[in-house]
């Protein structure tokens, strides 16, 4: 017992080295950690809140899907994914194109594709009807929505507990085009004549040229 507390004594922080009971020597380090802490979650999400972020549609511009298809989004909705074709980039970069704009989110994913659109958007209608919203269901009957170009599709109406929306299905020469748009049901309406003209204006394209 005597050895232990002998031990202990010669551990005790010297008083000059306290303060309030704290070795004062260990306040510089746990400080440093403190403020790297606030500092990653305090003020940067604070900081990135207070920019405002937007990459605005200005008209004309189209967004490549692939090397050989494009479309023309809505002047004005942000692009959140996805290439530009022209002023300087080439349509050879092409992918997935996400925008948004009236409270609506659109999106036109490419994938190989060798059935027909009906086909192709039944592939979509199996993945979609297992989601875990219980309130979700198809609405309507399929119909037809042709391009600007004379491209053929499918689209089909969808609603759930807090939103509206559609799918849409195009085949180009092996490409299967998916697309959707979802958002509140009176923006859902309010932009139906965007949605439609972003569809419409899908077309193809000379990547060799674009």
């Amino acid at each position: 017992m005597t050895q232990t507390h002998a031990g202990a004594h010669r551990k005790r922080v010297p008083a000059e080295h306290r303060v309030l009971g704290i070795d004062r020597r260990t306040l510089p380090p746990a400080l440093f950690v403190i403020a790297v802490f606030l500092l990653l979650t305090v003020v940067v999400p604070r900081i990135d809140a207070s920019i405002d972020w937007d990459d605005p549609i200005r008209a004309g511009e189209q967004l490549a899907l692939t090397d050989t298809i494009a479309f023309t989004p809505a002047t004005g909705w942000d692009i959140e994914t996805g290439f530009r074709v022209g002023q300087g980039e080439s349509s050879r970069k092409a992918g997935d194109a996400t925008i948004a704009g009236d409270g609506i989110t659109f999106q036109v994913s490419p994938d190989s594709f060798d059935g027909t659109p009906d086909q192709l958007l039944d592939q979509v209608e199996k993945v979609t009807s297992r989601t875990t919203d219980p309130t979700f269901r198809v609405e309507g009957n399929r119909s037809t929505l042709t391009t600007t170009t004379g491209q053929t599709g499918v689209v089909q109406p969808y609603s759930s507990l807090d939103v509206d929306g559609l799918v849409a299905a195009f085949v180009f020469d092996g490409t299967g085009l998916k697309i959707t748009a979802y958002g509140p049901p009176t923006q859902m309406t309010a932009a139906a004549e965007n949605i439609r003209a972003m569809i419409a204006s899908i077309h193809t394209v000379d990547g060799n040229n674009a």
